[in-house]
């Protein structure tokens, strides 16, 4: 059983993994286009077709949702703790599971709302203005980084008891 978890660990680190680096990979190019765009505006006056909308649609969905889940695991959600540091024994931890729960609920919900919205934007023939592209699939990336993050956060349910918990990992304590 425990060989099974560790397995499973592994490959949704993997998983994590190569969806960070498709984000990161979406950065890099709305970088490079980006600056593509501007270059060819400002030198030759005849900026690159599609370029915002590829960038507002596609690559910026993409560098923000698809790192959900590495963002969790490394504790870099906001906390608002001021309350629950002033509890003690099982008032925090119940504290605890409730706002684990609650992101939960969140996560659950917005994986069937924004399923829905990918079903409808797959079947959806709406393009870019500018571009024969199609709007549609940019909806899926939202979906895979918060489908991604409602597993992760299942998983790290389990961690609450202990306090091991990435949700509610106690931030690192300033230099000053």
């Amino acid at each position: 059983m425990n060989d099974n978890m560790e397995f499973l660990g592994k490959v949704l680190q993997r998983c994590e993994l190569a969806l960070l680096y498709l984000g990161v990979l979406a950065n890099f190019a709305m970088m490079c286009l980006t600056s593509a765009d501007a270059f060819s505006r400002y030198l030759f006056n005849a900026p690159i077709l599609g370029a915002l909308e590829i960038t507002e649609k596609y690559l910026m969905v993409a560098s923000i949702f698809l790192g959900l889940s590495y963002a969790y695991r490394g504790g870099l959600f906001i906390r608002v703790t001021f309350l629950v540091d002033r509890l003690s024994g099982n008032a925090k931890l119940a504290a605890d599971y409730f706002a684990h729960v609650v992101s939960l609920a969140f996560c659950v919900f917005m994986v069937f709302a924004t399923g829905q919205q990918a079903l409808r934007g797959l079947s959806d023939e709406t393009e870019l203005s500018t571009l024969p592209i199609r709007v549609g699939p940019a909806y899926s990336f939202v979906l895979i980084g918060f489908l991604a993050l409602t597993v992760i956060m299942l998983i790290d349910i389990t961690r609450v008891r202990s306090g091991q918990s990435m949700l509610l990992s106690q931030e690192a304590p300033s230099a000053t």
